[in-house]
């Protein structure tokens, strides 16, 4: 099975595995190479060994990121 996340390019979040985890309101996850768009604020987070940022959803929409139901 492929992985979608890495199939796609661009700033996109996980939101199936955000609604998976219960994840507070406010904040998404995006892949940790995007880490570095978000200097300040950026939460390191792992799942299942695959590592993501968590960021805040304004900060997010302000960098151009795309909302994406993917699961990994």
């Amino acid at each position: 099975m492929s992985d979608m996340a890495n199939d796609m390019g661009g700033l996109h979040s996980h939101s199936a595995l955000e609604r998976e985890l219960s994840m507070e309101k406010g904040k998404v996850l995006v892949d940790a190479k995007y880490a570095p768009l978000f200097p300040e604020g950026a939460e390191p987070f792992t799942y299942h060994n695959v590592k993501y940022v968590k960021v805040s959803i304004l900060a997010f929409v302000n960098k151009g990121g795309m909302f994406k139901n993917l699961i990994k």
